[in-house]
């Protein structure tokens, strides 16, 4: 079914609905029966009868087209409705899923991987029912709260290329709309995008850029369909004509019809049905046969491949520094986030595991696609969390507590659940070799490059089993090294396995020199933590804050913070804005702008209490105080822990915020002679980001930070140190320079659809580093590797393989593969570049690709491969190629690659790679590539 009229000018009139996963009520809620519902008589309905709805009209034939997002709800409908189903799928491009992920997800502080795998699970069923030819490559966000400026890295790495964008600072939806704090009379990036072209091209900073439409008039212009007066609807078409006459390219204009849970059609007082092609002839006689600007009803992608194919100039954005729309959800909820960010490291972890075994071990294929299967799973059970509502922490507390906190919970349980698998059946597998009195146990590197920080293993005993008790030392490729018990009576241990591998060390009885526990002197007033790099005193006087950081740099001794000034200070801010805001963001666009308050609450007073020491060396250092504030009684818990010869000070906090407060940690770092930061440069979901956006409200502005933040002396350059965390996203430095971070945060306020408190204890960890130096000079180097390893830590277990070992026969030590980055054919180790496993299927597993055609998963010689979706990483390079070495290729009897995006479609044809060749390279222009190989595999069946 095509459109009756071509789309070459005038307005295209786009229905759709916005249906959120949840929000103010629950996913089955919205599904099935909610007091919004007002049914087809007042536009506004269930998912259920939505879809009811839309399915008759396309059934009826006559030229309606309907574009939606949310796959999630479909796969509810499917259980219901299968021949519903079939309708969709029957109207093939008419019915357009716009980018086809399960949710409608948020894309400034959900994590970058769950981004990619919620398109990438929604699309995998899309296209098992039958609705592959209504996805059409884009990303509709049209209710995020802010955006990445570096978007369009992952979108191209997606082969998404268009984005829908409504709210951006300055836009008429609750934002807030005052001209930026600075300069004085400069204009919002609304404004900016409605003068200079509403359709652009979006540029970040690898290169990457996708053609971009901003609606200037929220995403729902006409929001329901008006049973008692049509007409009336298509006035409103006719007055966004008139206001937005401007910025459209070759006057081709856009107007989204149909807001939230909008129902595609209403049935009059008399028992007539209207729909949207209703208010499209309403308008068309009404106004557009008069005003020049005839009306088309159509989809997204009716639209975008109108302007993209008028050969029209659309202006360039690079970046486009809209993160600033709201910025108080970065904060709200905080266990949703560290959540989400556990499940998904958990999860990448097993993937990489599950490579090792495929590529590997003689485990029979049946075995490993059972295993694979779970972990698909695992994304599954993920995928709702990305939903710019969930992972933001802006629903009410009856749908976080009753929906959102437990599935991300099940999304933590699932994932570590599978990686113990994973690794089990990895030290099941392995060949060991003991010598007497030695137990062995396999050390895994889940992340794809080879570690400098983040190498210290622990081995936990098994419930009831006492053979670590004997253990004093640990045999490993390169001899005896020394170990230390724990406080929780596992064996700690430096180890180095290879990137994205893992080797095989045996627990020994044998004495090494010096002791496995030294003995914790008492605590006074202050303790220190120190090792070869970095000396850190702390006090207790200043509630346990870091009264001293001192580290080496070239050979000298510089302190990390300013005079007097004290780290991982404790604060009281007091806030009164929501879980959307915060209290300095004005509520909506008056004139003049309405501040609320989020400001230092100087009365707070923090004292230290009761301190221990869990563990002291010889191997790590583990210190932990109570520190209470004196007014309100809140109590909390810091830990500090510090490994030796790294430079990293790891950090938590336990605890719960007061009402109408956030709790912020304080960092006062300097350079080394003295200057405080100007700026920050912090990681964004996927790639990083050094230009701060333009302050539209009074006070701190806070960014989405992902993985690691640095204060820096000029923009991008000159770091004084660096925070790396494990999800909490919202830093900024203030008016003085001292980098604060929120790490929790309990505002009940309202004023949104949405408000809710958060009165519950929640643990934060976060991590200290001073700067790294370069020839005297601090540099910027490999801030997300430094992340991922003190984030991200090594797996060990005991290995307990017998006759299944021999039948794995895994070798003692192995690795999947690193990378390197090529500068002109010259190797440049000190790159920040990595591998990611995306999928390891074979043929038929649940989510892999088909068999059948090349492109979708067969060889070409026809044999049935298993399947490596490989991504390669790379930030902060201008390395045009990358080399990956891939031991198991040199193995295979037959192997082929393929240039796929991150969401598995074909770039190229498959390519053979010669036989005995164990490396392969990606050409790499942009910061993301993808590389399906498939290979033949024969052993263990």
């Amino acid at each position: 079914m095509t459109a009756a009229t071509p789309f070459t000018q005038g307005i295209l009139i786009c229905p759709t609905t916005h249906i959120d996963w949840d929000w103010v009520y629950t996913f089955d809620q919205y599904y099935a029966s909610n007091s919004q519902a007002l049914g087809s008589k007042n536009g506004r309905d269930t998912v259920q009868n939505i879809f009811n709805a839309a399915g008759a009209l396309f059934s009826k034939r006559v030229g309606f087209m309907f574009s939606v997002t949310e796959v999630g709800y479909l796969q509810r409908y499917a259980r219901d409705n299968p021949a519903g189903i079939a309708v969709f799928a029957a109207a093939g491009e008419d019915f357009c899923l716009m980018g086809g992920g399960i949710t409608s997800p948020d894309n400034l502080v959900c994590a970058g991987e769950l981004f990619i795998r919620n398109y990438l699970v929604g699309r995998a069923w899309a296209k098992r029912a039958g609705l592959g030819g209504s996805l059409y490559d884009s990303a509709w966000l049209p209710d995020d709260f802010g955006h990445d400026p570096q978007l369009p890295v992952v979108l191209n790495a997606m082969g998404l290329t268009t984005a829908g964008l409504s709210r951006v600072p300055g836009s008429p939806q609750g934002s807030p709309g005052a001209a930026p704090m600075t300069p004085p009379g400069g204009s919002s990036i609304a404004a900016q995008l409605n003068e200079n072209g509403l359709v652009f091209q979006w540029a970040a900073g690898d290169g990457s850029r996708i053609s971009a439409l901003y609606m200037p008039d929220t995403y729902g212009t006409v929001g329901y369909l008006d049973a008692s007066d049509i007409s009336s609807n298509a006035t409103t078409v006719d007055q966004f004509v008139r206001q937005y006459s401007t910025g459209w390219p070759n006057g081709l204009r856009f107007i989204p019809v149909g807001i939230d849970f909008a129902t595609p059609s209403v049935t009059t007082s008399t028992g007539e049905e209207l729909s949207w092609l209703d208010v499209t002839q309403s308008y068309n006689s009404s106004h557009g046969d008069t005003n020049g600007v005839p009306g088309t009803t159509g989809t997204w992608k009716t639209y975008m491949d109108a302007v993209l194919a008028s050969g029209a100039t659309l202006p360039v954005n690079a970046p486009l520094n809209a993160q600033n729309y709201w910025t108080g959800y970065f904060a709200s909820r905080p266990e949703l986030k560290r959540n989400q960010y556990a499940a998904v490291r958990a999860l990448m972890s097993a993937e990489i595991i599950s490579a090792i075994l495929r590529t590997s071990s003689g485990y029979a294929a049946s075995s490993l696609d059972a295993f694979d299967s779970t972990i698909w799973n695992g994304w599954e059970v993920l995928a709702p969390s990305s939903h710019h509502d969930f992972v933001t922490g802006t629903s009410p507390d009856n749908v976080y507590y009753g929906e959102q906190l437990p599935l991300s919970r099940q999304g933590v349980s699932v994932a570590k659940a599978v990686l113990d698998q994973g690794m089990e059946r990895l030290a099941q597998g392995i060949v060991a070799t003991a010598q007497p009195a030695e137990l062995p146990a396999v050390v895994c590197n889940t992340l794809g490059f080879e570690r400098i920080h983040g190498r210290l293993a622990e081995v936990s005993p098994p419930p009831g089993d006492h053979r670590l008790d004997a253990v004093k030392s640990v045999r490993g490729s390169k001899g005896g090294v020394p170990v230390q018990r724990s406080a929780d009576g596992g064996i700690l241990f430096m180890a180095e396995p290879p990137s994205a591998g893992y080797e095989t060390v045996y627990l020994s009885t044998l004495p090494l020199p010096g002791p496995i526990v030294n003995p914790a002197p008492s605590v006074g007033d202050t303790v220190t933590l120190e090792n070869e790099v970095i000396h850190v005193t702390l006090s207790k006087a200043d509630g346990w804050g870091i009264s001293q950081f001192t580290y080496g740099g070239d050979g000298g001794s510089s302190s990390l913070f300013a005079s007097l000034g004290v780290g991982n200070q404790l604060r009281f801010y007091t806030d009164s804005g929501n879980i959307y805001q915060f209290g300095n963001e004005p509520y909506a666009s008056y004139v003049p702008p309405v501040y609320g308050t989020f400001s230092q609450n100087t009365s707070a007073t923090f004292v230290g209490g009761d301190a221990v020491w869990l563990e002291y060396g010889p191997l790590r250092y583990r210190f932990q105080a109570r520190v209470t504030e004196q007014q309100s009684g809140h109590a909390f818990t810091l830990e500090y822990s510090l490994v030796a010869g790294e430079r990293f000070l790891r950090m938590k906090l336990t605890g719960a915020s007061p009402s109408g407060m956030s709790v912020v940690v304080a960092f006062p770092m300097v350079s080394n002679s003295g200057i405080a930061p100007t700026t920050l440069s912090y990681g964004t979901p996927h790639y990083q980001q050094d230009v701060l956006p333009v302050p539209n409200w009074p006070g701190p502005t806070f960014v989405a930070t992902h993985d690691y933040v640095l204060p820096c002396l000029q923009q991008g350059s000159q770091p004084v140190g660096g925070i790396y965390h494990h999800g909490i996203p919202a830093w900024t430095l203030d008016s003085d320079g001292v980098l604060l971070g929120v790490v929790l945060r309990n505002t009940p306020a309202g004023g949104r659809g949405a408000s809710g408190s958060d009165a519950d204890s929640h643990v934060q960890e976060y991590v200290l580093a001073p700067p790294l130096f370069a020839n005297g000079t601090a540099r910027i180097v490999t801030p997300l590797k430094d992340a991922l390893s003190v984030t991200t830590p090594l797996e060990a277990r005991l290995i307990t393989g017998g006759r299944e070992a021999q039948q794995a026969a895994l070798a003692e030590t192995a690795s999947l593969g690193r990378v390197t980055a090529t500068n002109t054919e010259t190797p440049v180790e000190s790159e920040d570049v990595m591998i990611r496993v995306a999928r390891v299927q074979a043929p038929g597993a649940e989510g892999g690709p088909s068999s059948g055609a090349t492109a979708s998963g067969g060889t070409t010689s026809g044999a049935i491969p298993t399947s490596l979706v490989l991504r390669t990483e790379k930030r902060g390079s201008q390395a045009t190629s990358l080399t990956v070495r891939l031991p198991f290729l040199g193995k295979a009897s037959s192997a082929e690659t393929q240039a796929v995006t991150a969401l598995e479609a074909p770039l190229t044809s498959l390519v053979a790679v010669p036989a005995g060749t164990d490396t392969v390279t990606v050409e790499s222009p942009q910061a993301l590539s993808a590389l399906r190989i498939a290979w033949c595999r024969t052993q263990g069946g």
